[in-house]
């Protein structure tokens, strides 16, 4: 696959006028505080340590061939591969042929800072959820439709010619190129995810999909929203969602937005009060309540947690 994607001129981060050309680095950082920036890198050896980070890295191989190790599991590697990492997940690369690297890291401020930003936070961030949620279990390449590879290297093309151009409208195309690539993930994850449980209930998969996807729009995960979409009949929803799912729907509704509510206390600076308010929670008490109540801990742990964490990965590392 001959990809359109340059190699030489990744361009440099948003804002921060500088050389452009094929950058060969040390790869140490792993913490960043730039919500956006783009790095291409060629390296014969891995050089950066087994930390965590504090950003979102999509990953796209332009040339060579390798394993990719994120938590322990490994998966290869070759030109035309697509990775996306999430924040504090421990990952290294051993590689087997000189491998051109492009990363693409992020952090939610790349979306939240920008008051005109035309995304809709919340529903974007729900959908990256998804994505990490679901790809954490089966990691490795997270595309495999080759069309919708074909896509994501014309828009990864596209981002770097506005991340050089870095004038006052390139912040808004970006973010809206991210947001269609982490789209275009998504359904491949969605994909492999239906294949992979194709011995249970497809309905009912499907179902759990649409929950997930949609879990910020209340209006499409009423029980009678459901049912109209999945062909079930009213009467027999609840059980048929409790003889699936083995809990509640009401249950699992909640659980599932506790859950999101904890990825955006670790991996955000969302308020807690922010967090509730999408969410649908009365308040960030009310949020607080129920979280120590069903996961036992609090928002103001999780993000205790997260700061202890980035802080270890700013310290200097042993040699």
């Amino acid at each position: 696959m001959d990809s359109g994607i340059e190699k030489g001129n990744a361009g440099n981060r948003m804002g921060c006028p500088g050389e452009v050309g094929r950058y060969f680095v040390n790869l140490g950082m792993e913490t960043t505080h730039e919500p956006f920036s783009m790095e291409v890198a060629e390296l014969d050896h891995w050089r950066g340590r087994s930390r965590k980070n504090n950003f979102f890295e999509l990953v796209c191989i332009l040339e060579g061939k390798g394993v990719q190790s994120v938590d322990q599991l490994h998966s290869p590697y070759q030109k035309g591969s697509i990775f996306l990492l999430p924040a504090s997940n421990t990952h290294t690369y051993i590689i087997e042929e000189t491998t051109i690297f492009l990363f693409i890291r992020f952090t939610a401020r790349f979306f939240r800072d920008d008051k005109d930003c035309i995304t809709d936070f919340g529903r974007w961030f729900c959908r990256l959820n998804f994505i990490i949620g679901n790809y954490n279990r089966t990691a490795g390449d997270v595309v495999h439709d080759r069309s919708d590879r074909s896509s994501i290297e014309q828009l990864i093309t596209l981002v770097q010619e506005e991340n050089r151009k870095a004038d006052r409208h390139s912040r808004r195309i970006m973010q809206g190129m991210i947001v269609s690539i982490l789209e275009i993930i998504a359904r491949n994850v969605e994909s492999r995810k239906m294949t992979s449980d194709g011995s249970g209930d497809s309905k009912f998969a499907g179902m759990l999909l649409h929950i997930q996807f949609n879990l910020l729009d209340e209006d499409k995960i009423t029980p009678r929203y459901l049912c109209t979409k999945f062909h079930i009949a009213e009467t027999y929803f609840s059980e048929y969602f409790k003889k699936n799912a083995g809990e509640k729907f009401q249950d699992f509704i909640l659980l599932s937005k506790l859950r999101l509510a904890e990825v955006r206390a670790r991996y955000t600076d969302s308020s807690f009060k922010e967090i509730a308010y999408d969410l649908g929670f009365t308040d960030s008490s009310h949020l607080n309540r129920m979280m120590k109540k069903f996961l036992s801990k609090k928002l103001s742990d999780i993000r205790s947690l997260s700061v202890t964490e980035r802080g270890k990965a700013l310290a200097p590392a042993e040699e």
